[in-house]
């Protein structure tokens, strides 16, 4: 068996070599000949050989040269997006990618324009791609999201819609593994954007039902509970809140902690008038993330120049983050489960390996040009994901800094209705009991679990505290009277 496999990798590697001297034939006979359609013969080769990175090369060599375009070429370039991302092309001038009959330009057109802001240009480019496109479910996840962007709330939703029946269709016939999982990545995002919509537009309860709809296996559902604790509380639905924050303590969710959520626990406290709860969270907040998070701000400015130190911690093993700072560990797995950031660090691994061959090829004209373009595409991809992963870590300081301010805000408003208790000789009914089924608002699907200290994998996004209200203010004079 051991030298089958041996045999198999052989012939492979032999086939791709022998595609590659193919490509560099074509260079040099192109070259002499000026023959307009060299450099899409050349990129159709690299593919073969599945040296994506250099195909790439001489895909939008041929782009920028803008003689010919056929149907074999676009399909290339759907998949060398696909096996590339979309960042490949990013370079490209927006005169050129508007210039082709192209779905896979426009696509990449699209989610440019709307990178830079320019939403009505985006939507221009992205209302081309057909539905039937391998891009057309994202595409209309990308023109509804520039729809909402502009407050075109109804033509938002109309397109997410389409993005969850499209993708959900696609998924569905999709019998390659890796496509069944790009398309169900597609249908939750635009299942978590509509539900965004509603509870923009304050339809809070339609917004959870919506979120509703994403499984908990899913690698976006430890964030949505943020999202859903919201939308509760708005509601007014305090209990539920509380229930659904508490499962970020469950051990199976160590990776995920959301500062925003201890703000908003200790406001659900406050809604409550349970202040004492409220006061706990808050001192626990100062006492615990604000030291943490000053040690990482100092961590993060001795390096913001750096074009290479986030991505390299963030790539370094377990120990070497955790000795740096607590905080970090966490930070860095956050940031690779985001679904377009681990797309782009398994295009940047591939991109590292096509590099080692491209180097240990003989070097010519056309292995030198190849080797230059492939360190440079890898260069500025280092760039990119070191900038994101600053971005995320910097943002983080602030919010922590942000929320840190909203409890101070809390701990004041706190302190002002104690005092006009004491001014008005009043109290609270201080009823103390940790809870009951009957302060728990639930629907007719919905069923009661006993918890005991225990997060049961099943259960976790499914809790209620069963709370009562302590804001019934009592008169002490009264009470002395009837005593």
């Amino acid at each position: 068996m051991k030298k089958l496999i041996i045999l198999i990798l052989g012939l492979h590697m032999s086939s791709s070599y022998a595609l590659m001297v193919k490509a560099q034939k074509l260079y040099n006979e192109g070259k002499k000949k000026g023959d307009i359609n060299a450099n899409a013969y050349i990129a159709q080769e690299l593919y073969k050989s599945k040296y994506y990175f250099s195909s790439v090369v001489f895909a939008k060599e041929h782009l920028i040269e803008g003689k010919t375009f056929s149907p074999e070429f676009e399909t290339l370039l759907e998949e060398l997006v696909l096996k590339t991302g979309t960042m490949s092309f990013y370079g490209l001038d927006a005169k050129i990618l508007k210039k082709y009959p192209s779905p896979s330009l426009q696509f990449i057109l699209g989610l440019r324009q709307f990178n830079y802001k320019r939403y009505s240009e985006s939507i221009e480019a992205l209302k081309t791609i057909p539905n039937d496109h391998r891009f057309g479910p994202e595409a209309r996840f990308m023109h509804g999201s520039a729809l909402n962007l502009t407050d075109d709330f109804a033509g938002a939703k109309e397109q997410y819609n389409k993005c969850i029946d499209l993708s959900s269709e696609y998924e569905d016939q999709s019998e390659n593994t890796k496509l069944k999982r790009y398309f169900a990545i597609i249908r939750e995002s635009c299942i978590i954007h509509k539900a965004r919509l509603l509870y923009k537009q304050r339809q809070y309860d339609e917004s959870l039902k919506a979120y509703e709809a994403i499984p908990k296996t899913s690698y976006r559902w430890p964030y949505i509970l943020m999202e859903k604790a919201w939308a509760a509380y708005h509601t007014g639905n305090y209990n539920r809140t509380l229930g659904l924050l508490v499962t970020y303590r469950s051990p199976l969710m160590t990776s995920y902690f959301f500062p925003e959520a201890e703000v908003l626990s200790s406001l659900s406290y406050f809604r409550l008038c349970l202040w004492q709860d409220s006061l706990k969270l808050i001192e626990q907040y100062y006492n615990v993330y604000r030291p943490h998070s000053d040690a990482l701000k100092g961590i993060l400015l001795k390096h913001k120049k750096s074009h290479t130190f986030f991505l390299k911690l963030l790539l370094s093993p377990i120990k070497e983050k955790e000795n740096l700072n607590p905080f970090v560990r966490n930070l860095m797995t956050q940031i690779r489960k985001r679904i377009k950031f681990s797309l782009d660090l398994v295009n940047y691994r591939k991109a590292q390996n096509e590099l080692k061959y491209v180097r240990k090829l003989k070097s010519t004209e056309f292995s030198d040009k190849l080797n230059e373009a492939v360190t440079g595409a890898l260069a500025w991809r280092t760039k990119h994901l070191n900038h994101y992963i600053k971005k995320q870590m910097f943002s983080f300081i602030n919010d922590m800094h942000r929320f840190s301010y909203e409890m101070f805000n809390i701990k004041l408003e706190i302190m002002s209705l104690q005092r006009d208790l004491v001014y008005n000789n009043e109290s609270l009914i201080s009823n103390r009991s940790r809870g009951s089924h009957k302060n728990i608002t639930r629907s007719s699907d919905e069923h009661f679990f006993t918890f005991n200290g225990e997060f049961w994998g099943d259960e976790l996004g499914e809790y209620s505290f069963g709370l009562k209200s302590n804001c019934k203010r009592i008169d002490k004079r009264q009470v002395a009277n009837t005593k």
